[in-house]
Parts: structure tokens; C-alpha cells; sequence
């Protein structure tokens, strides 16, 4: 069945929505994006109009969804006091305050985060990118803990019929409205997740350190064309990174 982005599916965090890309919504942020001087330092794209963001957001995420169960997401802002450039004149009362400043889900968005395994691999890597504008706030951090957490969190239980109260407290923890919305503690159920950067992008690599990964070493990834990759993997792993499909020999080290 083809993949069908849902409009209500997000993870939070304090200041955060991550969600599923929709068109055309989010054309022309994909755009500023793609072409901002802090992506194209370590990326290249031909993403550099509206349309071709539409048929990226339409034809190439769903289909790594639909093969993976997992793919790219828009990081957006939750609160309006946290766009750069617009000052917050809110005057309700503190109990209210939360409330009146919360966004629209992908109202504001200001990152991409990406769960991709290709067909060299049998566990994802965590990427990610922001515009320049809200780099260095922690955001690429805040985000990335919690998809790397569902990533490696249980999956929700899928049986309605036990009376336990173990089923029913998880039960509980799903809104009926909005059962495709995962909750704390229940993800994916993946057995790890990598993080890949070229070998001389040290704001990535630190990324990759606060996300609580560990650095393996530097391989020639096929996934880059054989390109020397410095290769993050989560506390547990297997040393011996061919279980997951790395084949390449490790060439250098970081410094």
C-alpha cells in the first residue's frame, strides 16, 4: 500500500515538533533549505524551486517510508517566542502563557531529520540539517535525541485483547484520536542506529557525540560513493560493524 504522510503523526520535545513532510506546505522551506550556505557546504543539491520540492516531498520521501517504516521528517518550531526575528507580546497569564504561543504542527519549520537505510545496511542513520538561522541553539541536538530514541523504543503493542494491566497502562498512554501519534517509550524497535558525516565536518560529528553515539572510526561508505565517512554508532553495538553491513575497512581516524 503506497505510504500516505499523516497530518497528525509527531514526536515532541520541550521545543520541537518533528512530523512528516506535506506539499505544498513545506515547498518552499525545503528550497531555503537545500540552498542555504550552511547545507551546501557538505551537500549537494538540484532542489532549487517549488516544484522540484514538491515532487521530492511527494515522490522520493514517501517511498523511503514505505519501504522502511521510516524516512525523512520536518523539524518545526512548537512556541511563536522561539521564531528569530519576531518579538513575543503575549500578555496572558502565566497558566495561559504555553498555550497562546503554541504553533501550528509544521507551521514553522526550521530543520530536516532523517532516518534512512539503504540497501547496503540493515540499520538506519540519523541525519540532519537546519537552516543557518536557528543553528547553534541546540536544536539539531534536541531533535535527534528523540528520533533516535523511537527509533530504538519498543513498538507499540499491537494486541487489544489482553487484560493485564501492563496492556492496559499502555493502552491508556494512545489517544484514540490520534493512535498514529507515539508515545513515550514506544517507537520502532530497531536494534541500533548509525551516524554518518564526512570526515571533516566537525559540527556534525559533535552532533553525533551528544546524541550519545559513539565514534568508530572512518570507512569508505558505499552509501557515498566510497567517500571517507566518520561513522557514529549507538553504546551496544556490535564492534564488528559488517554485522550491519559495513563491508569497507576502517581507513582513519578523526581527529
Amino acid at each position: 500500500m503506497p505510504f500516505v504522510p499523516s497530518s497528525t503523526f509527531h514526536l515532541t520535545t520541550p521545543r520541537l515538533y518533528i512530523s512528516h513532510f506535506h506539499a505544498p506546505q513545506h515547498n518552499q522551506f525545503l528550497v531555503d533549505l537545500y540552498n542555504s550556505e550552511l547545507y551546501t557546504k557538505h551537500n549537494k543539491t538540484n532542489i532549487d524551486t517549488p516544484a522540484k520540492a514538491q515532487a521530492q516531498i511527494e515522490n522520493w520521501m514517501p517511498g523511503w517510508h514505505e519501504r522502511n517504516g521510516y524516512g525523512p521528517y520536518v523539524v518545526s518550531l512548537r512556541f511563536a517566542q522561539d521564531i528569530v526575528g519576531e518579538s513575543n507580546t503575549t500578555t496572558t497569564a502565566a497558566d495561559d502563557y504555553e498555550k497562546a504561543n503554541l504553533l501550528k504542527l509544521g507551521q514553522v519549520p526550521i530543520g530536516i531529520l532523517t532516518l534512512m537505510r539503504g540497501s547496503h545496511y540493515t540499520v538506519p542513520d540519523c541525519g540532519f540539517a537546519l537552516l543557518p538561522t536557528y543553528a547553534g541553539k541546540g536544536y539539531a541536538t534536541e531533535a535527534g535525541r528523540r528520533l533516535v530514541q523511537y527509533a530504538t523504543d519498543p513498538k507499540k503493542p499491537t494486541t487489544t485483547t489482553s487484560t493485564t494491566s501492563e496492556a492496559a497502562a499502555a493502552s491508556a498512554e494512545y489517544d484514540e484520536d490520534d493512535d498514529d501519534v507515539p508515545r513515550e517509550g514506544q517507537g520502532l524497535g530497531l536494534e541500533g542506529v548509525f551516524g554518518f558525516t564526512s570526515s571533516n565536518n566537525a559540527d556534525s560529528r559533535k552532533v553525533c557525540e551528544r546524541l550519545g553515539l559513539e565514534f568508530r572510526g572512518v570507512y569508505p561508505l558505499e552509501a557515498f560513493g566510497g567517500a571517507p565517512s566518520a561513522v557514529f554508532a549507538l553504546p551496544g553495538m556490535e564492534a564488528d560493524l559488517s554485522v550491519y553491513g559495513i563491508k569497507a575497512s576502517r581507513t582513519d581516524t578523526v581527529e
